[in-house]
């Protein structure tokens, strides 16, 4: 089982993160740039007309991969987190629910946050500076030589103030949404395509608000990230409080809200072939749901 839930956490997580990348490459323009990338149209203009198309997908390298190595370590390990507690609990279980639902979500966003911390410095610095090197190996061996490798965790302690609420405000809400769904519509729990829909509502719902939460995390790694500098995640919220006060913190927070929106639904399709290939049946709706919502939960990243 945890098998499956590492291969379909990997592959969903990648596929997705990197058919959304022009997304993501776009609100670290207006994040990192914003005298020259004022705002979501301007920026998208500018790139068509000055960058070239090609310039949507700057950074897919280590979108794909980082992201494909979180959802594999980070969606197992939440879901095992999960299931550990639930058995602790056992026929308490239902009334520590949300409890349950923080302390695993916490879990797998904490080690995740490990995986992802260098792969987004590689991809934010070769967004921000597309003349930093030729290539995605060249971004990271420069770095490495002039910053040391010390430097591509540096935004550790932005990205759990990010990954940490993120994740617990996806799974709180995909929970708390999908039961109040079920209990409106209770046709929902025996029809597998309203209870796919219901699962694919709670994780859209689920992705806006762990969008808005975690943007000044987002905010703040895009600010220590974009060059070389010695800034700390203090540092970094400081320049942004200066230069345009609190809303600096919520920069491309519309783009994001549009990301993860598009991103839950993206993977319920990613997923639903992906179950298929890994032979999880319809008669076996349980396992099934319990690893689509997951999935859903456990979509990571840009950042």
């Amino acid at each position: 089982t945890y098998l499956r839930f590492i291969a379909s956490g990997a592959v969903c997580a990648s596929a997705v993160h990197l058919m959304l990348t022009p997304i993501d490459v776009v609100k670290t323009k207006v994040q990192t740039d914003p005298e020259k990338y004022p705002n979501i149209v301007s920026a998208l203009k500018t790139v068509l007309e000055k960058e070239g198309p090609g310039t949507f997908f700057t950074g897919w390298v280590p979108t794909f991969g980082g992201f494909f190595i979180w959802g594999g370590v980070s969606f197992a390990f939440t879901e095992f987190v999960r299931r550990y507690l639930e058995g602790a609990a056992g026929s308490m279980a239902s009334s520590y629910e949300v409890p349950i639902i923080l302390a695993s979500s916490a879990a797998g966003a904490f080690v995740g946050s490990f995986i992802l911390t260098p792969s987004e410095a590689v991809r934010i610095r070769s967004v921000a500076q597309p003349d930093f090197a030729p290539n995605i190996l060249g971004v990271y061996t420069r770095i490495v030589a002039e910053e040391g490798f010390s430097s591509l965790f540096s935004a550790l302690p932005a990205f759990l103030v990010k990954e940490l609420p993120f994740g617990m405000a996806k799974f709180t809400v995909f929970d708390l949404s999908t039961a109040y769904m079920y209990n409106q519509v209770p046709a929902a729990r025996e029809d597998i395509k309203l209870s796919l829909f219901v699962s694919l509502a709670g994780g859209t719902l689920g992705g806006i608000c762990a969008a808005v939460v975690s943007n000044p995390g987002d905010a703040t790694i895009s600010e220590m990230k974009k060059a070389k500098t010695d800034m700390t995640p203090l540092d970094a919220a400081k320049v942004l409080l200066e230069r345009g006060g609190a809303a600096n913190f919520f920069r491309g927070l519309p783009l994001r809200m549009v990301f993860y929106s598009l991103l839950v639904s993206l993977q319920f399709f990613v997923y639903d072939g992906v179950r298929f290939a890994l032979g999880i049946g319809a008669d076996d709706l349980k396992l099934y749901l319990d690893v689509l919502g997951g999935a859903l939960r456990e979509s990571g990243g840009p950042v």
